[in-house]
């Protein structure tokens, strides 16, 4: 049997474009931040959300409720030119007994706690392709000025999206965290590891984690789900392991390996000749997205109606012309 606890905060911004689902006798766990202007990323976070959720219940594979999710996204900005733009990112984790599929597409994340923190999702960003191709060390990740460019997500049309995934067995005393990156970015992994040390149940857990994201100013929606086991588990001894993308310090919280055949990538990072990035013109840039002002929407939404906004004219100037005129005019009869 499983336990869960969820909790979202909308942050600075304007509008909660976070989704999330939970759905305990299904064993079905999805996480959503959404992308676009003038609110459209809230919807298809929630699309997306409750497409999967349907899918799920008819009898679809995960891989295929979220192509599905993907595909219904893609149609609602057919059917209406006023939702061009959005889009979302996803994690799903589905649960057969304490065993667990799950997959993505963007930069939300899983973590599971086992003793220890460890990053099971790889993100689809901009600044992983840079330090793939060595022209970025694993030190560089948290504050290169492109780390909110994601690569891919549900409702981009313009290429083929590729799902990931990952599956595990979740044991005794393991907790698995599913988190956007309004939380991660904010309540690093020391933040993680340190309330999880210090608090003995996963609503605690969950409320500190969004409460410290929050009083550090984090400007993002806050999105965060613990799950964990609530019994002893039979089949503990028989677990799978999942992939393990990235492993934590436990007293700094800094990153210890690139998956577990990198221990030191930042300094094969300066031995290696950087290998060309194929970049993509038209990644997304979530925070171009997100950190717009009431005036800027207000135009941006005047610009999909195609509505020109003229700028303000001068009620005095024709009245001035037509006197210069008459100056002039009376000048030259005078002459």
């Amino acid at each position: 049997m499983l336990q869960s606890y969820a909790k979202s905060h909308i942050g600075q911004r304007q509008v909660n474009e976070d989704s999330y689902i939970i759905d305990e006798e299904l064993g079905l766990y999805i996480i959503a931040d959404g992308v676009g202007d003038l609110e459209k990323g809230e919807i298809a976070s929630k699309i997306a959300c409750n497409t999967i959720l349907n899918a799920i219940k008819s009898g679809l594979s995960l891989n295929d409720a979220v192509y599905l999710a993907h595909r219904t996204i893609v149609g609602e900005i057919k059917e209406d030119q006023q939702k061009q733009g959005m889009a979302t990112t996803i994690v799903a984790v589905l649960f057969d007994g304490c065993c667990y599929d799950m997959v993505w597409v963007g930069d939300s994340r899983v973590y599971i706690w086992d003793g220890a923190l460890k990053l099971i999702t790889k993100d689809d960003s901009y600044i992983e392709l840079l330090l793939e191709n060595g022209h970025i060390g694993i030190d560089d990740l948290a504050t290169h000025p492109d780390r909110n460019v994601i690569s891919q997500a549900l409702g981009i049309e313009r290429k083929s999206i590729a799902i990931n995934s990952n599956h595990g067995t979740l044991g005794d005393n393991q907790i698995l965290l599913l988190c956007t990156d309004g939380l991660y970015n904010i309540a690093n992994e020391l933040d993680i590891i340190q309330a999880i040390k210090r608090l003995d149940n996963i609503k605690d857990m969950t409320c500190s984690l969004v409460e410290t994201a929050v009083a550090k100013d984090g400007k993002d929606n806050i999105t965060l789900v613990l799950i964990k086991t609530a019994s002893k588990s039979a089949d503990n001894n028989q677990g799978i392991e999942p992939k393990v993308y990235r492993y934590f310090d436990m007293i700094t919280g800094k990153v210890i390996a690139d998956q577990a055949d990198k221990p030191n990538i930042s300094a094969q990072v300066r031995d290696q000749e950087p290998r060309q990035v194929e970049t993509d013109p038209e990644l997304i840039d979530q925070t171009a997205y997100k950190d717009v002002s009431p005036e800027e929407r207000r135009m941006l939404e005047a610009a999909a109606h195609r509505t020109v906004i003229k700028p303000p004219t001068n009620k005095y100037l024709l009245p001035t012309i037509l006197i210069i005129i008459l100056i002039i005019v009376a000048y030259i009869s005078l002459k």
